[in-house]
């Protein structure tokens, strides 16, 4: 295979593809920080409802991370409310919903 391939160039183009793909990813195949993601990429952004029983306030965030920090709780705190399927409300005030929306 090596002597197959000896010889033959990636042309300019796809070099530069390479090498733009190369600086957003790591090592673990994410997305460095900083760097956009590439369209149609990763999964939908899934939008959160978060009513608050107390005031009867719904706030929508973009995603769980987001709704997390502005309730000052850990993101896995959102997800395991829905992988348990829970209905009753989170330290009694806050109850969540998920909208799936489509990547920018």
């Amino acid at each position: 295979m090596s002597d197959a391939k000896k010889g033959k160039n990636h042309s300019d183009d796809t070099r530069q593809i390479m090498s733009d793909t190369d600086k957003k990813i790591d090592h673990s195949g994410r997305f460095k920080k900083g760097h956009e993601k590439i369209e149609g990429s990763g999964k939908p952004l899934q939008a959160i409802e978060v009513i608050n029983k107390k005031n009867n306030q719904t706030t929508t965030y973009d995603s769980i991370g987001e709704a997390a920090k502005a309730l000052n709780i850990h993101p896995t705190v959102i997800s395991k409310y829905f992988s348990r399927n829970q209905k009753k409300p989170y330290k009694g005030q806050y109850t969540f919903k998920k909208n799936i929306k489509i990547n920018k």
